[in-house]
């Protein structure tokens, strides 16, 4: 008895142990570094040192065998001051110069115009567990290559961070604004020789969550933005002046050949956002990457590609010289004050137009709505610092299906309603909701479109029985990861929309067929929103329906087990199935 008792003692510990190895984070930032200075000549400091730890192989051979530095050598000088690893027995191994390789930033690959970046990859050397990486750059940029000191910096890096210091450094003459949020330390202000310097000491930071759809958008992600714009309208201006205007004679004699024979404007906006998206290249070149510059129209033109901020500048003028009137707007990442918000707070350019009575907010590189959740600002470029209002589009879907049933196939008639927010701005989307149905048709409404197709299936029978699969649409929550995610969650969820789907099926059942899956009526409701699933029967005909209404689009941790419970029935494979009998 003893001896089995030791043997579970010993499993327990054993189990325990490999928890805590699993729990454990693959490596450790002892100190991380970040230092920002503005000169009063307009030159510009950054600073970065990390010492960095690491616990496992993953860590060693892959997650921290390298790190990155993206620059521009025309304008910004890389001074690498110290690069080492000290191993675990106290032995220093620097960073031999071999290790040290320039490459062409990814980004830029694609965008010729651009192959004057550099990225400079430090190989680190001597890993091993136990061993700390030591990493200290300075990177200077030149009076005038970046407009202002422009920061937005998330806090939490993909380990944990026992000390972690920010400082900004501005000439007092210059307004420096900044929000930390989400974390209740306070700086340390200091003048000295004309500068201002603000420091904050941050400990004990975790790692950043694992948890999928995780933003700063969300509300919950610590972060700090940063500013010497005099307002965020300002930064905005600074990159609108780069923008070329609708009277460019170019840009006119685009917009007429592009719009030729167009009937309303409506017809106009798709063709001028087609163009832009269809006939030129995508460079995923950041903002900030590109100096906060970007090309004119006609470089863009004449290169059949641009940046994101280079396209929504050609977008913006093509509409506006096809008499369309529209503005340039800046979507932010976050929701913060907004004088601390400089370019690098925005996480992308979009275009906003209304056309035939309705609104278009339009990504350069998309053919879909660009955004509207709602939770961050969108500030227009064209008015400098005005907030954008954008209508909420439907979410709502809703299929009426008629399904008449054999033994050897099930023939459905679908009328679906789809609302906007699932629809793109242009192009077919018909082959998405109604499948091959080559005589599908599809009526437009003031919140979406009605589409109304025919399917069938086959059916195969097993021991008596057979299964019809009950058509829903390809873009409800059923078919999302949201449906499958984990028990639990640390961190605020954001949906793609508050939900909103309701199917009704009638089943017409020959003789000689009855359903066997069982009548029931199953409600789910609680504070995240209501899920309904019905089966019944009535003589020769089986009635399903299925509803999901959620309450919100934006969950906090504490309500995320509500809303999880309604989203796993949602996603229950066996609610959109029927199992019928054959006597």
């Amino acid at each position: 008895m003893t001896n089995i008792i030791n043997k579970l003692t010993l499993l327990l510990c054993l189990l325990a142990l490999t928890a805590s190895v699993f729990a454990a984070s693959e490596a450790e930032y002892k100190k991380l570094s970040k230092a920002y200075t503005l000169n009063a000549d307009g030159s510009q400091e950054f600073r970065y040192s990390m010492e960095l730890t690491l616990f496992t192989h993953t860590a060693m051979n892959g997650t921290y065998g390298e790190s990155f530095i993206v620059y521009n050598p025309e304008y910004q000088v890389l001074k690498i001051n110290s690069s080492y690893t000290k191993q675990k027995d106290g032995n220093i191994i620097k960073t031999p110069d071999n290790a040290f390789v320039e490459v062409l930033p990814h980004a830029a690959a694609d965008a010729p115009a651009y192959n004057n970046l550099k990225e400079m990859v430090v190989v680190h050397t001597g890993l091993e567990l136990g061993a700390t990486i030591y990493l200290d750059y300075t990177l200077t940029s030149k009076p005038g290559y970046l407009p202002e000191l422009d920061i937005y910096d998330e806090l939490l890096q993909s380990s944990p961070v026992k000390e972690y210091t920010i400082s900004l450094s501005a000439p007092e003459s210059k307004p420096l604004f900044y929000t930390l949020q989400n974390n209740s330390t306070k700086p340390a202000v200091s003048t000295a020789n004309g500068m201002k310097t603000v420091t904050w000491n941050l400990r004990n930071l975790p790692a950043s969550s694992r948890d999928p759809f995780v933003s700063a958008a969300n509300g919950d992600v610590p972060f700090l933005t940063a500013s010497t714009y005099a307002s965020n309208g300002d930064a905005l201006k600074a990159l609108y002046t780069q923008f070329t205007p609708a009277s460019d004679v170019q840009l006119t004699a685009i917009a007429e050949n592009i719009t030729e024979g167009k009937k309303n404007d409506t017809e106009k906006v798709q063709a001028i956002l087609k163009h832009v998206n269809e006939n030129l290249g995508y460079s995923r070149l950041s903002l900030p990457d590109a100096g906060y510059k970007i090309r004119s129209s006609s470089d863009v033109i004449y290169s059949a590609y641009g940046t994101e901020a280079e396209k929504a500048n050609l977008l913006n003028g093509l509409l506006n010289a096809a008499g369309i009137k529209a503005e340039a707007a800046a979507i932010y990442r976050v929701k913060a004050d907004p004088a601390s918000c400089g370019l690098n707070a925005v996480s992308g350019l979009v275009v906003v137009a209304n056309a035939d009575g309705k609104q278009y907010v339009m990504s350069p590189a998309s053919n879909k709505m660009a955004v509207w959740n709602g939770i961050t600002p969108v500030i227009s470029l064209t008015n400098a610092g005005t907030p954008v209002a954008v209508n909420t589009p439907s979410g709502d879907i809703d299929y009426k299906v008629t399904l008449s049933v054999s033994p050897e196939k099930a023939d459905a008639q679908v009328s679906a309603t789809i609302g906007n927010a699932y629809l793109p701005y242009y192009g077919s989307y018909l082959s998405t909701f109604a499948g091959g149905d080559k005589e599908a048709t599809e009526a437009k409404t003031q919140n979406g479109t009605t589409i109304s197709y025919k399917v069938s299936q086959n059916l195969e029978t097993n021991n008596g029985y057979v299964m019809v699969s009950l058509p829903d649409a390809p873009v409800s929550l059923a078919h999302s990861y949201y449906c499958q995610m984990n028990s639990s969650r640390k961190d605020n969820l954001l949906l793609p929309c508050k939900a909103n789907e309701h199917y009704t099926y009638t089943v017409q059942l020959p003789e000689g067929m009855k359903l066997s899956t069982p009548e029931a009526v199953k409600t789910i409701e609680n504070a995240a929103g209501k899920v309904v699933i019905s089966v019944k029967q009535n003589g020769n005909t089986a009635e399903v329906e299925r509803s999901l209404q959620l309450n919100n689009q934006l969950y906090t941790p504490a309500q995320f087990t509500n809303l999880r419970s309604l989203l796993t029935e949602w996603g229950n494979t066996s609610n959109r199935t029927l199992l019928l009998s054959i006597n």
